[in-house]
């Protein structure tokens, strides 16, 4: 996208929020909104500021709601980490943040004012697909979140304005549908030169998949009806955009999530934009300990969990339990490459502020900088390479873009969708294969036609290949296996220094109990903040 209408047009009227050290930062400035919309100028600068509103690197730390990672401080934002515990209540401070109707105005807005500009056909047509993208994004995350929830549709309202109840979740993804449709319709193929970046025809698809895939989950995890039509449809969403050709998957994983990649790969169909010295975010410092970077600055915020860690197969697709090829005194030989390239793992070589090299020791015996429990040591023991730019002298103004959608994921969705109404399809194979390829792993052809084998596999492809992404928690949503998976405690590294480090028989550092209520963890609380100023809105029965 177009550096300097982002950067200028970052916030349009009403788009002020609280900014600090711990959220992304860019410029802000406030024009107002009758001052906007008259000429080509206006539009394209009013479609930018929408740009804001997608989700960004934010979505790093909201991986903690799933048995991925941990919160080192649980209470901290507001409560982010109250959500994998069970603890989370409609009075906590994060709970609101996802309640984005602000966003859910603008979009509006942006929508109502074009559709009455007189401005060249085509860029029109683009810039009203554009913000159809954008509303249908927000609201179909809403509505994986909540549930039910208002739906204002076309009249560009406040929430107080409008004061009306929660509509069915389904009313709602049909209304993302519908604005998913005609952003299809309306938005081109590919962008060049100072417009990469920008939403197009993919990125559509690809959320109208994504929004499928919900769907069709959910009918046949949930309610136990398995509609074959919304598998279809998310296979059919997954396919168009394979058969754009335009894209594919990165030799390198770790590439992707450097910022010497922003727009200069053939993987990533929409990600969030970061601008050196702009705007700017600060993964490496959340994700590095204390003590392992060339800055040494690391605040240790979010650990990834033992049972994450262990999960990645060996390099004969066996689990660390099963294949000859674990040593469990070198385990993260003979793995899966993303784990070496998505972690910080005990015993490996870190960078440190002299430029020098040594092993990461975060057990506290060593009383290393890293170590546990320490400020800047976090509390499971692993750490994280991914978005972490370790060499990176400025960790708290990175700028890599923060990926949205990824052609893997495309293939994952096609694999899964395929997979649960036609489980004999030899493309089920063809895309789980590519996929396994680039991580070292042996493919999956004798799984094919079993549908309960593959399912388990692809969604442990899933899992690992978009750790810190924020896919997780969705996905287990979706599934039903958040009662599973949350709970039971989150572990870290073994207790004993002297055991081998990747003995899973050993007694190891307890990171965090957790709970998962499948009565009532489904969906979250609607926020107090709401009710009180929406008196027609009325709490989900299960938080009440």
């Amino acid at each position: 996208m177009k550096k300097i209408s982002i950067y200028i047009l970052i916030t349009i009227a009403g788009f002020l929020q609280s900014c600090s050290k711990y959220l992304d930062r860019s410029p802000l400035s406030e024009p107002t909104v009758d001052d906007f919309w008259k000429t080509a100028a206006d539009a394209e600068q009013g479609v930018n500021a929408l740009y804001a509103t997608l989700p960004d690197s934010r979505d790093f730390w909201r991986d903690c709601h799933s048995d991925n990672s941990v919160m080192t401080n649980a209470w901290g934002e507001g409560g982010m980490g109250y959500i994998c515990q069970g603890s989370q209540s409609a009075a906590d401070g994060y709970i609101a943040e996802e309640w984005k109707y602000d966003y859910i105005n603008r979009a509006l807005t942006c929508i109502d004012k074009l559709s009455g500009m007189t401005i060249d056909e085509a860029k029109k047509k683009q810039y009203l697909g554009e913000a159809r993208f954008i509303l249908a994004l927000r609201y179909f995350r809403m509505a994986q979140l909540y549930g039910d929830i208002p739906l204002i549709k076309e009249k560009p309202l406040t929430i107080e304005e409008s004061n009306i109840a929660r509509s069915p979740k389904q009313e709602v993804l049909d209304y993302v549908i519908t604005n998913v449709d005609t952003a299809i319709s309306m938005l081109p193929d590919a962008y060049s030169g100072a417009n990469t970046g920008r939403i197009n025809k993919a990125a559509a698809m690809m959320l109208r998949a994504n929004v499928y895939l919900y769907m069709a989950s959910y009918k046949k995890f949930h309610t136990g009806t398995n509609d074959v039509t919304l598998w279809k449809e998310a296979a059919t969403s997954a396919q168009n955009v394979v058969n754009t050709g335009a894209y594919d998957l990165e030799k390198d994983y770790a590439y992707l999530f450097t910022h010497e990649s922003n727009n200069a790969n053939k993987e990533v169909i929409l990600a969030y934009q970061y601008i050196q010295n702009e705007i700017t975010n600060m993964l490496p410092v959340l994700a590095l300990p204390t003590g392992c970077s060339i800055t040494g600055e690391g605040w240790a915020s979010f650990c990834p969990t033992r049972d994450l860690v262990d999960s990645y197969e060996c390099t004969d697709g066996k689990s660390i339990q099963s294949s000859t090829l674990y040593n469990k005194s070198s385990p993260w030989d003979n793995r899966d490459a993303r784990l070496k390239k998505t972690f910080l793992l005990p015993g490996v070589p870190c960078l440190r502020p002299d430029g020098s090299y040594s092993a990461y020791q975060p057990h506290p015996a060593y009383n290393k900088p890293e170590k546990m429990n320490n400020e800047g040591g976090g509390l499971t023991g692993f750490m994280y390479l991914k978005f972490a730019e370790p060499g990176n002298p400025d960790p708290e103004r990175a700028y890599m873009n923060f990926p949205i959608y990824r052609y893997a994921e495309t293939l994952l969705i096609l694999a899964e969708a395929l997979n649960e109404y036609d489980p004999a399809n030899p493309a089920i194979v063809t895309a789980m294969n590519k996929v396994r390829g680039r991580a070292g792993l042996p493919g999956v052809d004798a799984l094919l036609g079993n549908q309960d084998a593959m399912r388990e596999k692809i969604r442990n492809e899933r899992r690992h290949e978009f750790v810190a992404e924020h896919k997780r928690y969705f996905d287990i949503l979706r599934w039903k296996t958040a009662e599973l998976v949350l709970n039971k405690p989150a572990y870290g590294i073994n207790q004993d220094e002297k055991a081998p480090v990747g003995d899973w028989t050993q007694p190891a550092f307890k990171a965090q109990d957790r709970t998962f209520n499948p009565l009532k963890h489904y969906t979250w609380p609607i926020p107090q903040s709401a009710l009180d100023k929406n008196k027609n809105l009325v709490q989900t029965a299960a938080w009440k």
